[in-house]
């Protein structure tokens, strides 16, 4: 059918055959493409040409799409695909040491991503549900489409839109060969690194068969600097605030919101990349063509870094706030049982005295792989039937780890340190901490850079191995006839499987013992003596000082002492200049052998509480009508699509089992302190369950998923579209998997038959939950929703466009993770107070609605310059609602989504000099609670990163035909991400973002 307003150029047509493939059509309609149209025997020049291209995608695509085609082979102009995706009308992304890293589109971040029209899957995101680039450079994909609303052949998997990333097919290029490479350097504003990029292409096509192969290597080095702690209430267990901070003459139901630590995290994230792509086709026959891909992408990180802090609280009061502190009254929350009113204050400059501090060394490590591999093949004759089979299998593996070495004098480390025969309690730090500022300054009066100040330390690590496969099985297609303005019916059966395991794991030390000093709570006898057993084993080792301990037979650690160096990379935050003493942070990198020179014997136990095994199958059908009118509705042609798919998931949770309890039986656990050598109840911190078994649940559900699409054409220029399509995505596995993890804390419990005294009386210490996890719920639902959209667009131009969309999905069913007040006994088995723990619950639907605005223009009217320069520019209006509400009844948004967005884009297309300056702003985003630690109810508070901006710049120059110098720039403004608790005067966190500078060439044979 041809259109008065599809006059088509001959790049639009192949650029349209392409978007039906990837876009609303079985798999099948790719190759059919590749037949009829080969897009890459247009050169598409620079930037005006990759507009125009991406403007011919949206135009004759049978549903609403945005997309973005690469300028030239490898040369998307950012670092990573997220980064160029925010270019996109209605994605939003979130940063990582200043990469894009993951997105949302339309304010939610279950998108479903695909590569090449089928599942993709990603280290990143295994046991997620949001998508995530990190390892994926921009150079590897030549364009990537944003569907916002899906046909019924679409694959189910998004609830507000597919992400599909587009490689290059052999037979979709020119013929003969084809052949890119770039290479470039780096440097960061802060870290001052110098990085490096390499990546080539080379490609073959004789018509009726060729290849593809893209590889690329990657080496960067990012500032990562960050504070970040999670808030308490201060004052709880005091009854109110005794200095009466704020000078209201309330002393009894003052709460403040009061971080856990004062510091800093200076790190940086140091990412290697490397990786490839290839793909095989070939024309077996007049009728058949077969396709082979593969996709292989591999990625080393590290985060490594020094972080400073003053200890938040005092015997679990939160106490540390003292006179000359800076507050503001924020709210009230009314009083309910035994909860008195409390007034919530935030804190501005916090004057605290610190009982301790510790100097942390940390290496943070990331090993991702991925292999993502496509078999296909295509049937097309000439006649009324079209199809394809198509099997997909896909391996991901992801390693974390991370060692901690800290070290300082803990508040409980008591020495004589007049010489008068009588240990002396360790003297408070008074440290001022000024939120204020655009990086928070610290003020006190100690030298933390020798070790005599922190002359304790300790070690520990955990890890966490992922594992996935998948495979996809699908038949896809297609017949043409005519019936009731029906022109074609398209079908396809689709089997999919994915198996994913989850192993987190601590290492413990064989280094229990019944005291390290002459404790009286310890027979004599046992003083200094090993424990026996499973008892031996410890997740977090005692404490030892660098001149060892005689009594227990440890040297002087001498050798471990002479490595520390005084750390001074705290980037902008003022206060730490002098230093602190530290270790090499690459000193951590070989975990096992770093663990194994300070404690011989430390060996990894898997943690059964978090370990778990999912298996999720589904079969899935379509059915989907095609139509089209020349007549129309009302003298209006119009055309579309009318379908539904059907889907049937299977799940299987495998968890382990162990005896979870306060005081867990003997021979169940392994740790647990010198107490429960001596039949006591155990410490919790120290307990790493065994595995007793495993439990299989299984769970199943049935989705009917309607799609229907229609685009009128009222004028030449002009494109009226309705969508509306039912979609659900699957649940991330943390919700579905993991178990019941809770974390201790110890106080004083004053008690006529307590074993220790003080000033207030006889007393005992007993081990409590503080909070914790049980995030894991295998019968959760999937996410569901309806999405209903409608747009206007106005082809004004060749490569122009003026759009105007409105959307609504409305969620039928989400999963939320909230807190829950729960009652456990103590270590001595009574029940006095409650912990909040982070729980998985599916709750009632709520609706996200808003409009979308788009423009792109080529400036080609104007005179002179101005007639090669151009602009991009849309804006997103997103409005949600989950359903959950602050402390103060107000409703907060879908997590990650920020309300308003847009997107300014100026460029320019010489003859030699090409340019282009981006700059892309968010308001305000919802990151979820504020992980709010407190005894007393639990009261919702928001976490919000401040509205920011950042402005992007590259140039290029064609030094010779085929070789160009290009220099770009991001985040020229050092944009940072700030965060607020709630409260926007309640410092919460800050991420520091630093420029980056890149200069390269680039060479097209």
């Amino acid at each position: 059918m041809s259109y008065p307003q599809f006059r088509k150029t001959l790049l639009s047509s192949f650029v349209a055959a392409v978007s039906v493939a990837t876009l609303g059509s079985p798999a099948f309609a790719q190759n059919e493409s590749d037949e009829q149209g080969m897009i890459e025997e247009i050169v598409v020049t620079g930037i005006r040409g990759s507009q125009k291209a991406a403007v011919d995608v949206k135009r004759n695509s049978a549903v609403i799409v945005d997309s973005i085609v690469a300028e030239d082979i490898g040369k998307l102009p950012d670092v990573t695909i997220a980064d160029s995706l925010q270019r996109v009308t209605g994605v939003q992304i979130q940063r990582t040491a200043g990469e894009g890293s993951s997105l949302n589109v339309r304010g939610m971040p279950q998108v479903l991503t695909t590569l090449n029209g089928e599942s993709f899957l990603s280290p990143w995101s295994i046991t997620g549900v949001g998508a995530n680039y990190s390892d994926i450079p921009a150079s590897m994909i030549s364009g990537v489409d944003v569907i916002k609303s899906q046909s019924a052949s679409t694959t189910a998997g998004g609830i507000s839109g597919v992400v599909d990333l587009k490689t290059r097919r052999a037979l979709n290029m020119d013929e003969g060969w084809t052949a890119t490479a770039a290479i470039e350097g780096s440097e960061g504003s802060i870290t001052k690194d110098t990085n490096h990029d390499f990546n080539g292409f080379v490609g073959w096509n004789n018509g009726d068969m060729g290849f593809t192969f893209g590889a690329f290597s990657s080496l960067t080095n990012a500032a990562n600097y960050q504070m970040y702690e999670d808030s308490r209430l201060g004052f709880v267990n005091s009854g109110g605030d005794p200095y009466d901070l704020n000078d209201d003459g309330n002393t009894t139901t003052d709460r403040y919101l009061v971080h856990g630590g004062y510091g800093v995290k200076a790190y940086v994230m140091e990412r290697e990349r490397e990786g490839f792509a290839a793909s095989f086709q070939s024309n077996l026959s007049d009728a058949l063509t077969f396709t082979g891909e593969v996709f292989y992408t591999k990625m080393d990180q590290y985060d490594r870094g020094v972080e400073t802090q003053f200890n938040g609280s005092r015997d679990s009061n939160y106490d540390v706030l003292r006179p000359g502190t800076v507050t503001q009254k924020e709210a009230v929350v009314p009083g309910s049982g035994s909860t008195p009113d409390r007034v919530i204050n935030s804190v501005q400059v916090a004057v605290v005295e610190a009982p301790d501090f510790q100097a942390t060394t940390k290496s943070k490590q990331n090993h991702t792989d991925a292999i993502n591999t496509n078999f296909e093949l295509a049937f097309d004759s000439g006649d009324a039937f079209t199809g394809t089979i198509r099997y997909v299998h896909s391996e991901a593996n992801k390693t974390f780890e991370e060692a901690t070495f800290q070290q300082g004098t803990p508040v409980w480390y008591w020495v004589d340190a007049d010489g008068d025969g009588q240990d002396d309690p360790v003297d408070p730090f008074l440290v001022t901490v000024d939120y204020t500022k655009e990086y928070p300054t610290f003020a006190y009066a100690d030298d933390l850079s020798s070790a005599d100040r922190l002359n304790l330390f300790q070690a520990f690590a955990i890890g966490q191995k992922d594992e996935a496969t998948m495979d996809v099985l699908r038949g896809d297609g297609s017949y043409e006839f005519e019936f009731s303005g029906f022109k074609s019916v398209d079908f396809g059966l689709r089997l999919d499987r994915r198996d994913v395991e989850t192993t987190k794991y601590d290492y413990l030390t064989p280094t229990g013992r019944y005291s390290t000093w002459a404790d009286p709570n310890v027979p004599t006898d046992l003083w200094f003596e090993p424990l026996p057993g499973d008892y031996v084993w410890q997740r977090y080792p005692d404490w030892y000082d660098f001149k060892g301990n005689a009594d227990i037979g440890l040297a002087p650690f001498d050798d471990l002492r002479s490595q520390l160096i005084s750390y001074t990379d705290f980037g902008p935050f003022q206060g730490f200049e002098t230093g602190v003493a530290a270790l090499d942070p690459k000193s951590l990198d070989d975990v096992n052998g770093f663990m194994n020179s300070i404690y011989p014997g430390a060996t990894k136990f898997a943690d059964p509480a978090k370990a778990y095994s999912v298996v999720e199958e589904t079969a899935s059908a379509y059915l989907q009508g095609n139509f089209e009118s020349d007549a129309g509705l009302f003298g209006i042609p119009y055309s579309g699509n009318l379908g539904v798919r059907v889907v049937q998931t299977e799940r299987e949770v495998v968890n382990s089992t162990y005896a979870a309890s306060a005081v867990p039986a003997e021979g169940t656990y392994y740790g647990g302190g010198a107490d429960a050598a001596l039949g006591k109840p155990p410490q919790g911190w120290q307990v790493m369950f065994k595995s007793l078994g495993t439990k299989t649940t299984e769970a199943s559900f049935t989705d009917v998923l309607p799609a229907a699409n229609i685009s009128f054409f009222p004028a030449d220029d002009v494109i009226v579209r309705f969508g509306y399509n039912k979609t659900m995505s699957r649940n991330d596995l943390v919700n579905v998997g993991e178990d019941e993890t809770l974390w201790y804390q110890e106080y004083k419990v004053y008690t006529p038959d307590g074993d220790r005294e003080d000033a207030e009386g006889k007393y005992k210490v007993v081990n409590s939950p503080g909070g914790g996890n049980d995030q894991g719920n295998p019968n959760v639902k999937p996410w569901r929703a309806d999405n209903w959209n409608a747009s206007t667009e106005w082809y004004f131009s060749e490569g122009g466009i003026l759009g105007l969309g409105v959307f609504l999905i409305q969620v039928d069913t989400a999963t939320e993770t909230l807190q829950e007040a729960r009652a456990y006994p103590d270590s001595d088995g009574v029940v006095r107070r409650t912990a909040n723990v982070w729980t998985t619950q599916n709750v009632t639907g709520s609706d996200l609605k808003g409009f979308e605005i788009g423009y792109k223009q080529a400036f080609d009217f104007l005179p002179g310059l101005l007639s090669k320069t151009g602009m991009e520019f849309n804006y997103t209006f997103s409005d949600s609602d989950s359903g959950d509400e602050d402390l103060e009844g107000s409703s907060f948004p879908l997590q990650s989504n920020s309300k308003h967005q847009y997107n300014a884009i100026l460029w320019f297309q010489g003859d030699k000099i090409s340019s282009r300056i981006a700059y892309n702003w968010r308001s305000e985003i919802y990151q979820g609670r504020v992980g709010l630690n407190t005894n007393e109810a639990a009261i919702s508070l928001g976490n919000w990163t401040e509205a920011a901006g950042y402005l992007d710049a590259s140039i290029n120059y064609d030094l010779v035909e085929n070789v160009t110098l290009y220099l770009q720039g991001t985040n020229l403004t050092e944009t940072n991400y700030r965060n607020y608790a709630q409260f926007e005067d309640q410092f919460h966190s800050l991420s520091v973002q630093e420029r980056r500078v890149a200069l390269g060439v680039r060479v097209r044979l």
